[in-house]
């Protein structure tokens, strides 16, 4: 074995070295999103806070249907098979991010 094939070898193996270092360094990163869970006490039970933001969502959904129907406005609102699941994530991500970022 010469000189270059034996410092090419140790080129790679310090590569594989650093590459495994930068692995393990970017998934430890990756957990720290993982050290605050917000949950919410609802009578002695804590609920992730996700869930309390889509039920409230889905009951303004359905307060916005009554609406709708009451002002006639179905007609004008006519792929309500898009509208209602936009009108429940709308709803939802706003109350997470005013209430829970």
């Amino acid at each position: 074995m010469n000189s270059t094939q034996a410092l090419a070898r140790s080129v790679r193996g310090a590569a594989a070295k650093c590459a495994l270092a930068a692995s393990a360094l970017l998934s430890l990163a990756g957990l720290t999103g993982c050290s605050f869970s917000p949950s919410v006490n609802i009578l002695g039970s804590y609920f992730p806070a996700w869930i309390l933001c889509c039920v409230i969502g889905v009951a303004v959904t359905a307060g916005a249907h009554l609406l709708f129907t009451r002002w006639k406005l179905l007609d004008q609102l006519w792929p309500t098979a898009l509208l209602y699941p936009c009108l429940i994530c709308f709803v939802s991500c706003t109350l997470w991010l005013v209430f829970f970022r």
